[in-house]
């Protein structure tokens, strides 16, 4: 008797062929630097320098308004 094999594939209890789901192939040999792959990641970091940098804009332009208005609050001694 000859023991066939199957390549991702195993002979479960009642000798019946089954795709054996642990069977990983590894993901670093399909792996291919493209140009979309490169766009992408500098687009996913592009946004989120853009979420940093509005945070940031947004604090300096309250602290500019509340020193405004700090500054305005003071009556004129012309008047």
């Amino acid at each position: 008797m000859q023991d066939e094999i199957r390549p991702g594939y195993y002979k479960d209890a009642n000798g019946e062929w089954q795709k054996d789901r642990r069977k990983v192939i590894d993901r670093r040999l399909k792996t291919v630097a493209t140009h979309e792959h490169h766009e992408r990641r500098v687009l996913f970091r592009r946004k989120a320098d853009r979420e940093l940098f509005e945070c940031d804009h947004r604090k300096m332009i309250e602290d500019a308004l509340e020193e405004f208005a700090a500054d305005h609050e003071q009556p004129h001694e012309d008047a």
